[in-house]
């Protein structure tokens, strides 16, 4: 019996075991259960890392619940983050996606895909980072959790390094994870499945031991196929058959083991709490994960990548002391189309400890430290006499990267409206061997209870890479230990209002700036990672819309304007000294940067006009995009017609449906649609075209 079944098996068994006990659970965000004020008043806590409602957080946020994602028959987390303005979110394949923040994404346009995908959006677990080192970004298919462990998503716009370190460059989308709260013993299970071959499980079983413990257990599976068996030629712009890349079939069974596969994975968790008195808590969790998928990288083609990690992450408060320390080890293919098989060990090890010290009644202050090492190895995979194929790696060596960081926090109440919250945070990298300062000033005005305006002024820095320094694919592709750091400078202003007690709109506004963007530079042998002068300005806004007319309906459209500016643009991606010593000119330029939509959002309608029935319909649009590729010369796209035609990504609406109907209490049986209309245009550059999806399922929660 595989690692595969034996884990369902499992998670079956405990499931039906704790069905039988029938008890109650309790769902803090189960939208079915509140009242209107309740829907109105929807908490976070990543803003300004207090609980504090929707309304009155200083920054652009918003929490996306356990409800809402169940509600839109979302499959994913990925999928569900297409319920929050603010996020561009595109799909690759069947279960893959490409997600951001505001966009400031490949800048550079030119240098591959690696550089096109978010390599500068914070994505936390529990607080707990779960960031690529590598490149930067986030394997969204290395998750151990699904959407069934989620309690809410929190997402924060704009730079939050301040708060939550570097990486928290564009924002922050920090999903937490459900827990006991007040219900002896919880289950839920959610088995749906569908169109290619599209098979989605998971469970969860929970229990109080004692007046101490408590302690979740969670299982998750999918496997899913492509839309599509067609691979990208950059060199031409055509799609065509896996046969035309790899003529051979050992060596097309060896590089794409399932060329018809999207994803298929699994991840075990498990969380156990300890309270043992008033204000001093411990929570430890626990995961395991392996998956197989298939995405557009390095080529603007499908490669075939795995990832098998195992992670643990310890937080405890000690009444005003807090303390986070977590492990995290894996092994990846990133890369199997081509040499170099990027194939690597890596772990990350950081601790953080904060302290509040109270100012008064309502005031503080808030010192920290923190410490994070990350270590990539590919000794073990680097082998020029391998057969079929020989493995040239990334590194060729075993690399470590150190960033010791300090930081400060105050969150005053200058009288009973106004509020103000100065953060500063300085991280000190071994590689490069600088100090980076973030800053974020941010005010909240009442004007009264139903008027709320904001103010902030950010500045954030990303992380050190391994890949930037030291990247070494035989001499021809090096890293450079020099590079300045990428930063995004923010001003943005906010209102939000309750219009009365079912109507609530929040809008802002947002100028941001982004420096020291890196690009791949050619040598007189070789390629190297370094600086370019460009800069980008990006000036936008967003509307978003809560309306609650009733206990039946729920309502909550959203829509992002922006457009984003360069300055200092090269002509041509050659290190400047190289260019001068052989009497190659350079010429720098301004223009529009379109790999960003300058519109996108949706919206959100949930209606339930009895007490066992419901209907969803959920939207989100975006509109005509350019995906800048390693083949494309953004100042002669004449040079490449056939790659500049693939590089147009079309505008589309998508319109996901979902009927559920209760067969028994907390016995749910539903039908739902993805794309309902069949929008199949690609979203990205190499990407499959999008086609309609139709799934059927179950969903039991035990109340």
């Amino acid at each position: 019996m595989t690692t595969k079944f034996r884990f369902i098996l499992f998670g079956l068994l405990a499931f039906q075991s704790a069905v039988a006990q029938k008890q109650q659970v309790l769902d803090t965000l189960n939208e079915g259960d509140l009242t209107l004020e309740q829907l109105m008043n929807i908490p976070i806590t990543s803003a300004s890392k207090k609980k504090e409602t929707l309304f009155d957080a200083p920054l652009s946020s918003y929490t996306i619940t356990h409800s809402d994602i169940q509600n839109s028959g979302a499959t994913t987390i990925m999928e569900a983050l297409r319920l929050s303005p603010g996020l561009v979110v595109r799909q690759l394949s069947n279960g893959e996606y490409d997600i951001h923040i505001r966009g400031m994404e490949n800048l550079q346009r030119t240098n591959g895909t690696f550089l096109k995908e978010n390599t500068t959006t914070l994505v936390m677990i529990d607080n707990r980072p779960v960031f690529n080192h590598g490149l930067g970004g986030t394997y969204w298919e290395s998750l151990p959790i699904s959407i069934n462990d989620v309690d809410r998503i929190e997402i924060v716009r704009g730079p939050s390094s301040p708060l939550f370190g570097p990486n928290a460059v564009t924002g922050v989308i920090n999903i937490i994870t459900r827990r006991m709260g007040e219900a002896k013993t919880i289950a839920t299970g959610n088995l749906a499945g569908g169109s290619y071959s599209t098979l989605v499980a998971n469970a969860s079983v929970g229990k109080k031991l004692g007046d101490k413990f408590d302690l979740i257990v969670s299982g998750n599976y999918q496997n899913r196929d492509r839309f599509d068996n067609t691979l990208y030629n950059s060199s031409n712009g055509t799609y065509q058959p896996l046969s035309s890349f790899v003529s051979d079939p050992t060596l097309a069974a060896l590089q794409f083991p399932n060329p018809n596969r999207s994803l298929n994975k699994y991840g075990v968790n498990s969380y156990l709490t300890f309270k043992p008195s008033d204000g001093v808590s411990f929570d430890l969790t626990l995961n395991q994960q392996a998956s197989t998928y298939q995405r557009p990288f390095i080529n603007s083609h499908f490669d075939y990548s795995s990832t098998n990690t195992s992670s643990a992450n310890l937080a405890a408060t000690i009444h005003k002391l807090k303390v986070r320390t977590s492990y995290m080890g894996g092994h990846n293919y990133d890369l199997r189309y081509q040499l170099p098989w990027g194939e690597y060990d890596y772990s990350v090890f950081d601790a953080t400890g904060e302290y509040d010290i109270k100012v008064g009644d309502k005031n503080t202050i808030t010192p920290g430290v923190s410490y994070l090492t990350t270590t990539f190895d590919d000794t073990k995979y680097s082998n020029l006499a391998a057969t079929p194929v020989p493995a040239v790696g990334y590194l060729n060596a075993k690399r470590s990267i150190n960033t010791v960081s300090a930081f400060l926090r105050s969150d005053w109440h200058l009288s009973d409206n106004w509020r103000f919250i100065a953060a500063f945070r300085a991280d000190k990298f071994s590689v490069p061997d600088q100090t980076y300062f973030a800053y974020e000033f941010a005010s909240t005005y009442k004007i009264n209870s139903s008027n709320l305006v904001r103010f902030a002024v950010t500045r954030s820095n990303s992380g050190s890479f391994i890949g930037y320094n030291y990247l070494n694919i035989g001499g021809q592709q090096i890293g450079n230990t020099n590079l300045k750091i990428f930063t995004l400078s923010t001003q943005e202003i906010g209102y939000r209002v309750k219009a009365n007690e079912k109507l609530q709109i929040d809008v802002d506004g947002f100028v941001q700036t982004a420096e020291n963007i890196v690009a791949l530079l050619q040598n007189q042998t070789n390629q190297q990672f370094g600086n370019i002068p460009t800069t980008a300005t990006q000036v936008g806004g967003t509307l978003s819309i809560n309306f609650v007319p009733n206990e039946k309906i729920q309502f909550k459209p959203f829509i992002t304007v922006q457009s984003t500016q360069t300055k200092n643009l090269p002509s041509l991606y050659i290190n400047p000294t190289f260019a001068q010593s052989i009497g190659m000119p350079l010429s720098y330029s301004n223009s529009k940067d379109l790999y960003t939509p300058g519109s996108y959002g949706g919206f959100y309608f949930n209606y339930k006009p009895v007490s066992k029935f419901s209907i969803n319909l959920n939207s989100y649009f975006f509109s005509h995009q350019t995906n800048y590729d390693g083949s494309y010369d953004a100042n002669n796209p004449s040079a490449n017609p056939a790659q500049y035609a693939q590089g147009q990504i079309s505008g589309k609406c998508l319109i996901n449906a979902r009927l559920a109907y209760e067969l028994t209490k907390g016995l749910n049986v539903y039908v739902t649609g993805r794309n309902i209309f069949n929008s199949n245009s690609r979203e990205f550059l190499g990407a499959d075209p999008i086609y309609s999806m139709f799934l059927g399922g179950l969903n039991y929660k035990l109340n």
